[in-house]
């Protein structure tokens, strides 16, 4: 199991006060695999793996490049936390559109 709570954190580090959201989606071969939504609009998902790769999280909870998704918003509910639920929807949409 990934620790989403650490890899938020390590990204918000690369990213600054940018937001991010990290789910998990099935995977066949895995059983799961991570998902990132970050918002930070100058940062290509290239270069954010990149950096999570020089940082000193283990490879295990790296998310594939193909797995990181720049946008324009988190979804949050109404107290302002993030909105899990629609978070892990969007994901599964990404995960239909590969």
């Amino acid at each position: 199991m990934v620790p989403h709570v650490k890899l938020e954190e390590t990204i918000n580090e690369i990213a600054g006060d940018h937001a991010c959201a990290v789910t998990a989606v099935p995977d066949e071969q895995k059983g799961e695999r991570m998902v990132v939504f970050y918002t930070h609009p100058q940062l290509p998902p290239g270069e954010l793996w990149e950096k999570l790769n020089h940082t000193n999280l283990p490879k295990l909870w790296i998310p594939k490049r193909e797995n990181l998704y720049p946008t324009t918003e988190i979804p949050l509910l109404g107290s302002g936390k993030v909105d899990l639920k629609k978070v892990k929807a969007l994901a599964l949409e990404k995960a239909k559109e590969q």
